[in-house]
């Protein structure tokens, strides 16, 4: 059995330049700690209005946000006591990345936050496949 889990995040995750391209690979690698992805995209969708997502209480407005989907064989991998995508949440939490890319949102500090309920730039939720 598969599970198919999708991010979004304001950090500019594209693969289009050698900057970009570190912040892609490091969520990449940092997901693959615990499961290799057989599936991974990613989709820029420009500027978004920040109430249609869940990103922390500092971002207002619009910004720019990246989709990322990806696929994992292992059912409940990311699992831990905080619930179904815990391990995950944990993982990437106030892992470092670069900014001032084609990210919108100003990130201080420079690194993926999963935990903060105002400074919160990257979410997961399981999707049904």
């Amino acid at each position: 059995m598969h599970q198919h889990i999708v991010a979004y995040t304001l950090i500019d995750v594209s693969d289009t330049s050698a900057l970009q391209q570190q912040n892609y690979n490091t969520l990449l690698q940092t997901i693959a700690l615990r499961a290799n992805p057989i599936s991974y995209t990613y989709n820029m969708m420009g500027y978004q209005p920040m109430e249609d997502y869940e990103f922390g209480d500092d971002f207002g407005g619009q910004q720019n946000v990246w989709m990322v989907s990806f696929v994992v064989e292992q059912m409940a991998v990311y699992g831990n006591k905080s619930g179904q995508l815990g391990g995950l949440i944990d993982d990437l939490h106030q892992v470092p990345v670069i900014t001032n890319l084609m990210d919108s949102a100003t990130i201080t500090p420079a690194v993926f936050d999963t935990k903060n309920t105002k400074t919160k730039n990257l979410y997961f939720y399981l999707q049904d496949l």
